[in-house]
């Protein structure tokens, strides 16, 4: 089980299959937050970090980590060094961080070739999130939205492994439930209009208590 967080600050999650939107609601969710004046930053996974980079060129299969396990060693080793150097400090300081995929991820893909309870063990000291939400699309919905992509990184290149994904986020949806936690699932096919404001929805009750002046979906700042 992950550690609930401590900190003032709120960890929201945006996950989804590759294709989903998670970037684009992430960044909308920030700017949103930021515009009625609640400290809030944007990150993602892999993260920017020095293991972040080389999981990130592994995905763009500019190199390879050899095996399953190592994969998901490597991006293991990525979120802690995220968590301690990027997430930590910004809830410290009351930042709401808005993270673009995190361990669910791992439980979905890095499970795909991994034992679930193995890639659970590994991430199990990453915070909890305070509110993940998972933005549920069609595979062909997805295929479609990054076929226009010069190139494909690993996971896109396959929609039966993606239906595969699918399987193993439900699966991972349904244990980290069992411990817990919170995780909202919407329809992410929808405009992202819709998306937007069925995602301000949600994080807005978990912001509630932090900003009680505020109204996150009128967009009046907090008092």
């Amino acid at each position: 089980m992950n550690p609930v967080n401590p900190h003032p600050g709120a960890l929201v999650v945006i996950e989804g299959i590759d294709g989903s939107g998670t970037t684009t609601q992430t960044d909308l969710l920030v700017a949103r937050l930021t515009r009625i004046g609640i400290p809030s930053m944007a990150t993602r996974e892999p993260s920017d970090g020095p293991i972040g980079v080389v999981a990130r060129k592994h995905l763009g299969r500019h190199l390879d980590l050899g095996n399953p396990e190592a994969e998901a060693l490597a991006f293991a080793a990525d979120r802690m060094d995220h968590v301690s150097s990027e997430i930590v400090p910004a809830l410290k300081r009351g930042t709401t961080v808005v993270a673009d995929r995190y361990y669910l991820s791992s439980l979905a893909y890095q499970a795909l070739r991994c034992d679930l309870a193995w890639v659970r063990e590994i991430n199990r000291f990453a915070l909890r999130p305070d509110l993940t939400v998972f933005l549920s699309v069609p595979v062909d919905v997805g295929v479609e939205r990054f076929s226009g992509r010069a190139t494909l990184e690993r996971f896109e290149d396959d929609p039966d492994e993606l239906v595969r994904i699918v399987t193993r986020y439900e699966a991972a949806m349904t244990a980290l439930r069992a411990d817990g936690e919170t995780i909202t699932v919407i329809d992410g096919a929808r405009s992202t209009v819709e998306v937007h404001a069925d995602v301000v929805r949600l994080v807005a009750g978990v912001l509630a208590p932090r900003y009680p002046g505020a109204d996150l979906t009128a967009g009046r700042p907090p008092a």
